[in-house]
């Protein structure tokens, strides 16, 4: 359970794995969402194009650290891909806080086609306004790292996408005369909590 937090959950392999039937896989996973110890994410699929991920949710556990303590990470000595899962675990920790605590009827999705374009968190409140949210761990982004969002931008009505990093400042790229702001996670949270992003 812990190798998939934050991935994709394949119930059928995982089964396959653990020598078990899928729909006991998927009970267990249930229990785990029931109790509160961990969150689906499900895919954004509001789009009439059909190479997008419509079906398979991802799971992440309730905590970035109770993942890595199970997986036999330790935080300090994350790196690389490792780490930008950990980020992006935190982060949806905040925006589900944030959500329960502000009572703010909002959707938490991911979107990702299947030639592997993918934005990690997509904001869907109160069905009228979409906000995309991905997380990088770079402290220098590339433009290489903004094509989920540049491809959602492409074939989805919204006016601002965020891409929240390591980077020391924000910045603003304009992108098809849309606003991508890369944060510094603080700065990120700190938009957040005050109400400035929603």
């Amino acid at each position: 359970m812990h190798f998939s937090n934050g991935e994709m959950t394949n119930f059928a392999n995982i089964a396959r794995d653990c020598g078990v039937d899928a729909k006991t896989v998927k009970e267990y996973y249930q229990i785990l969402i029931d109790t509160l110890l961990g969150y689906y994410v499900l895919p954004y699929n509001k789009s009439i194009r059909r190479d997008i991920i419509r079906s398979v949710p991802k799971f992440y556990l309730f905590d970035v650290g109770v993942a890595n303590f199970l997986a036999k990470r330790k935080i300090s000595c994350l790196r690389g891909a490792e780490a930008g899962k950990a980020l992006e675990n935190y982060v949806l920790q905040e925006l589900v806080a944030f959500k329960n605590i502000k009572e703010i009827d909002m959707d938490i999705l991911y979107w990702r086609t299947k030639t592997g374009l993918e934005v990690d968190f997509i904001l869907d409140i109160n069905r009228k306004k979409l906000i995309p949210i991905e997380v990088k761990i770079s402290q220098n982004i590339h433009s290489s790292e903004l094509k989920g969002l540049k491809a959602f931008i492409n074939t989805h009505d919204v006016q601002t996408a965020y891409l929240v990093c390591l980077e020391t400042r924000a910045r603003k790229i304009i992108y098809n005369e849309k606003s991508i702001y890369l944060l510094p996670i603080e700065e990120f949270l700190e938009k957040l909590w005050n109400g400035e992003l929603i």
